[in-house]
């Protein structure tokens, strides 16, 4: 077991886990948050997505160290009179994309 600290929603969390958990079974099991979903696994789907440094990245892949001193937002922490996301282009597996990344 690790000691991980997170910045979620504006508040620091640590949790005690396995560094080769990916980030959203942390966001879901251990730190109780219902925004992020289990969807396909694999990071395709995009259900798992939270937003890190103003870019859009898939929890389910993402080990929970690599978010480690970072600052996220969940969908628990969303307001409407925020900024629009950015997003990356699309890929060439022509994933799909949310709807705020139109």
């Amino acid at each position: 077991m690790a000691r991980v600290s997170l910045r979620v929603n504006g508040q620091s969390r640590v949790v005690d886990t396995d560094p080769t958990t990916p980030l959203l079974y942390v966001l879901r099991n251990d730190l109780s948050l219902q925004g992020p979903k289990f969807g396909c696994g694999l990071g395709q789907c995009g259900a798992c997505t939270v937003i890190m440094d103003g870019n859009a990245c898939r929890s389910c892949t993402l080990p929970v160290p690599s978010a480690q001193t970072r600052a996220f937002p969940t969908l628990e922490d969303w307001e409407p009179s925020r900024a629009p996301i950015r997003c990356s282009a699309p890929s060439s597996l022509n994933r799909p994309r949310s709807a705020g990344c139109a």
